[in-house]
């Protein structure tokens, strides 16, 4: 018997809406702990990242607070974007904006991005190749693009990929 076979813990909206701490934890799977080292992002500190998909903002408000990088959160759900803003609208050098992530990324300066993060978001659920030409276009010669990705019902994938 494992983590995988308890019930998922309640998840009710009252519950989302309590939270007032920014969580001391990244997470690039569903299994809390598993996944490379922070550290394969290399040094964060005043480093532009973006994430798309972001859902509630979690990952992101970490990097941010815990790490000093300066985020921006995206994702086409108003819903989410409201969450993550009414939970981490009071973190410095963080936002969240309500929009498509291919045309939020195309609209970036060329190579001003230096990490983009997928975590279970918009390449979970967008058509890759115009989100990839979009991510393509706005990160920097050497920036990251991190993803997770469900495999299974049980395992999760991890994808780091390096801009030339």
């Amino acid at each position: 018997m494992d983590y995988r076979d308890q019930p998922p813990p309640h998840r009710g909206r009252e519950a989302a809406q309590r939270i007032n701490e920014i969580r001391d934890r990244f997470e690039w799977t569903r299994a809390p702990g598993i996944g490379p080292s922070l550290s394969i992002l290399g040094d964060l500190r005043d480093k532009h990242v973006i994430e798309v998909g972001c859902g509630g903002g979690h990952n992101l408000a970490h990097l941010v607070a815990f790490h000093g990088a300066c985020g921006v959160g995206i994702d086409h759900d108003s819903a989410k974007i409201e969450r993550a803003c009414r939970t981490y609208g009071m973190v410095a050098n963080l936002a969240f904006v309500e929009a498509e992530a291919s045309a939020y990324m195309r609209a970036q300066p060329h190579a001003s991005i230096d990490i983009c993060l997928s975590i279970f978001g918009a390449f979970s659920f967008s058509a890759p190749a115009p989100l990839t030409v979009g991510v393509a276009h706005a990160l920097r010669s050497g920036g990251l693009l991190a993803m997770t990705f469900r495999k299974s019902d049980t395992t999760d994938m991890v994808f780091i990929l390096q801009r030339r």
